[in-house]
């Protein structure tokens, strides 16, 4: 059996992605949809509800009681930060422990940058009117779910990726592919494609590392933009480095200078310390 053979096998056996998140994320692509509507759905799984309760309840907050009703708790953080809320809760799962030592990560470091890349990709959406705001965040915190499932095949095969890279100037994912016959963000699409979510989430989640991503435009060039600058900010860097630089020009096209680019740097740096404070990075 090959080592391609080998990962598309793995695939298969890839735990679903919750039911319940997706069927709540659909609902609040409805703007009439009511928290009553959503605490139904939600009470199902017993995860998401303690996992809502207890951000609730975080010093981010400021509540000056406890919330103990989901009803309750989905009027106190509102919609848009449910969303946030239900797909990191239902995505942590799959990055815990050492799932990105293949790339060098240490343990954590993958669901950082994850998370990191979900919030750059919400402060972005601005520049991008055509992109569903509700499809951002989660298509950009799983956008490296293939490096999860990748990491054993890397780890195996790493010098012979890094020498490559060093010998033939090519891209990490381009290494990746000619070694094991398949790279992390074709293999991620993969995934998202088991887990049914939609075709545009895949193919952002495919697409990330293309040379011309940024030339895509909508949710592709969005996420690829926001793992970029991410990286460029030392987040989640392995062993593959940074493998899409970014020039003014490119930023240009979608009408961003570079003070909006140190802004949106600084504004992460914030957001990041509220992440880790709601889920105990």
């Amino acid at each position: 059996m090959s080592r391609v053979d080998e990962v598309l096998m793995m695939v298969k056996h890839v735990p679903p992605y919750p039911k319940v998140a997706q069927r709540v994320m659909e609902l609040l692509e409805d703007p009439n949809t009511t928290a009553a509507q959503l605490a139904e759905v939600i009470h199902y799984d017993s995860a998401i509800t303690a996992n809502v309760l207890k951000i609730c309840n975080a010093a981010y907050f400021g509540l000056p009681r406890k919330v103990s009703s989901l009803d309750e708790a989905l009027v106190v953080v509102g919609q848009d930060i449910l969303k946030d809320i239900i797909s990191t809760s239902c995505s942590a799962k799959f990055y815990k422990g050492t799932v990105g030592a293949g790339y060098d990560l240490g343990q954590g470091e993958l669901w950082k940058h994850s998370v990191a890349s979900g919030i750059m990709a919400k402060m972005l959406i601005r520049f991008f009117p055509d992109v569903n705001p509700s499809s951002a965040f989660t298509t950009a915190l799983l956008h490296d779910i293939g490096k999860r499932f990748m990491s054993g095949f890397i780890a195996e095969e790493q010098e012979l990726v890094v020498a490559m890279v060093e010998k033939e100037q090519c891209s990490f994912v381009e290494a990746e592919q000619k070694i094991v016959g398949i790279d992390h963000a074709r293999l991620g699409g993969m995934i998202l494609g088991n887990w049914e979510f939609p075709e545009e989430m895949r193919e952002a989640v495919e697409r990330h590392h293309d040379a011309d991503a940024l030339d895509q435009g909508g949710l592709v060039a969005l996420v690829a933009l926001a793992n970029v600058l991410v990286v460029s900010m030392g987040i989640g860097v392995g062993v593959d480095g940074l493998a899409t630089p970014v020039h003014g020009e490119m930023l240009g096209r979608f009408g961003i200078t570079e003070m909006d680019v140190q802004l949106l740097m600084a504004d992460l740096l914030d957001e990041m310390a509220r992440a880790e404070e709601l889920l105990n990075m």
